[in-house]
C-alpha cells in the first residue's frame, strides 16, 4: 500500500472515530497518555530492560513513526493512530505478510475511552481496511492471557479463539506469558455476525 489512508467511523453509541497515520507532532499527547495508562498496558506489553518512562521519550515516538513510516510505504503494515473528540486515543497496528496472505493486528486504548465502544470501532476500521487488500486472506491477534478488555473486543470485532501460544513471548515484568490466538478470515468477515 503506498497511500496513507485516514479511516472514519463510528462507535455503536454513534461517537466518531478516526485512524489516522502517525505523526512526528504526536509525540507529546502519545507519551502522554501512554503514562497515564501504563497500569493498563504494561503488564501485556512486550517486555524491555528500559523504564515505562524511557521507553516513551518523544524520541521513541520519532523512531516509531520512521519505521511505521517505511513499513506502509513497503505495504508491510498499516499503522495507526486512534483519534477521538480531536484527542490521541491510542493505537492500531497491523503487520502484514503479502506472500502467506495474512496479518496480525496490535491495538490500544486510552483507558479514559473504555466502555465507549472505541477499540471495537477501531478494530472494525483497520480489519475492513486490511481485507481490502489484495490477497490478505487471515487476520490474527495474539492476546495475553488475563488481557479480558482486549479479549471482547476481540469477540466483538468477529475474531474466533484458536487456542494458547505456550509461552509465546516475554512481557511486564519480563516472564514468558501464555497468549490467546484469536484469529479472523476474510469468509469470516464477509459472512458477518
Amino acid at each position: 500500500m503506498t497511500a496513507k489512508p485516514t479511516l472514519s467511523g463510528v462507535t455503536s453509541a454513534g461517537i466518531p472515530v478516526t485512524l489516522r497515520p502517525p505523526r512526528f507532532s504526536d509525540a507529546a499527547a502519545w507519551r502522554a497518555v501512554r503514562l497515564a495508562n501504563q497500569d493498563c498496558i504494561e503488564p501485556y506489553w512486550d517486555h524491555s530492560p528500559q523504564s515505562w518512562p524511557e521507553r516513551h521519550t518523544v524520541g521513541a515516538w520519532l523512531r516509531e513513526c520512521l519505521k511505521a513510516r517505511r513499513r506502509m510505504r513497503r505495504g508491510a503494515g498499516l499503522h495507526f493512530v486512534i483519534v477521538v473528540e480531536g484527542r490521541l486515543a491510542g493505537q492500531c497496528d497491523a503487520w502484514i505478510d503479502r506472500f502467506h496472505g495474512r496479518s496480525e493486528l496490535g491495538l490500544w486504548v486510552d483507558s479514559r475511552q473504555h466502555g465507549r465502544g472505541v477499540a471495537a470501532a477501531a478494530g472494525r476500521l483497520i480489519v475492513a481496511q486490511l481485507f481490502a487488500e489484495p490477497g490478505i486472506e487471515r487476520i490474527a491477534a495474539p492476546i495475553a492471557t488475563g488481557n479480558t478488555a482486549t479479549t471482547q473486543v476481540a469477540q466483538r470485532v468477529g475474531f474466533v479463539r484458536e487456542g494458547v501460544l505456550r509461552q509465546y513471548m516475554a512481557i511486564g515484568s519480563g516472564q514468558r506469558h501464555d497468549h490467546e490466538l484469536w484469529s479472523l478470515t476474510r469468509d469470516d468477515w464477509l459472512s458477518g455476525p
